[in-house]
């Protein structure tokens, strides 16, 4: 089993000097994947492809890139259009990450348009959904993911083949101890070769389905670097502390 960790990296401006000492630090650390978002990003007008290009060459192909500009319902930090959010999406995918993380529940038509765009630059894609509230129950978590793989076969229309490049990344909010068990029982059973999965719970209680998820299947967790991007995210050197203490090999 390979533990995955993938560091966030908010990215606040767009001069590539302001940024590239953090990139540069998060590389010595030698995580699996690191990820860019660009939802920290207030002047939204001034990302440019090279700007996100220059990015992208300096982490890859040494470590594979995700990229994210994350919508704001689901906890992106800005709020703006929904056509220029797109026109900026594109533009990341023009950039050729590795991956890109996007929102399930995008519309449908839009959705499309970004795995067209996606497949023809050989950019895999993360479907993900957030829920900050609560954890659902095994049951309902196990619906949630065949609805988000029903949406993506019947109103997108895409080949099967994608869907198996892709990863499904279901994150909930703990309310109590239990909850860290839903995403790990959901990775343990239902990932395989044909539908990779993360899924972990945010909030303080959900620490343990952070530390562990990885043991269930999933295909990684969180570490920070020097900023959290989601509740109850913790630094990739203490995660990798908590794992030496419990004896556990990654």
């Amino acid at each position: 089993m390979k533990y995955n960790i993938c560091v966030p990296i908010p990215i606040k401006s767009v001069v590539v000097s302001e940024i590239a000492p953090t990139i540069e630090k998060v590389i010595i650390l030698n995580p699996d994947f690191i990820e860019l978002r660009f939802d920290y990003i207030s002047d939204i007008q001034k990302i440019t492809k090279d700007f996100i290009i220059d990015l992208i060459n300096r982490i890859q192909p040494k470590i594979p890139v995700i990229c994210t500009f994350r919508d704001y319902s689901e906890g992106g930090q800005i709020e703006i259009e929904v056509s220029k959010r797109l026109q900026i999406i594109k533009i990341i995918i023009e950039s050729e990450p590795r991956y890109l993380d996007i929102e399930i529940n995008t519309e449908s038509s839009i959705l499309s348009e970004i795995i067209r765009l996606a497949s023809h630059n050989k950019v895999n894609l993360i479907f993900s959904l957030h829920d900050f509230e609560k954890t659902p129950t095994y049951d309902v978590a196990v619906e949630i993911l065949e609805d988000s793989l029903k949406k993506l076969k019947q109103n997108v229309q895409i080949d099967q083949k994608i869907v198996e490049k892709g990863i499904f990344k279901l994150i909930f909010t703990a309310q109590s101890f239990e909850d860290n068990l839903i995403p790990l029982q959901l990775c343990k059973i239902k990932s395989s070769k044909k539908l990779r999965l993360i899924s972990f719970c945010m909030g303080e209680v959900g620490l343990l389905s952070r530390i562990l998820c990885n043991f269930s299947k999933s295909f990684l967790t969180y570490g920070s670097y020097l900023e959290k991007t989601a509740s109850g995210q913790i630094s990739i050197t203490k995660l990798r502390e908590i794992l030496n203490l419990l004896n556990l090999s990654i």
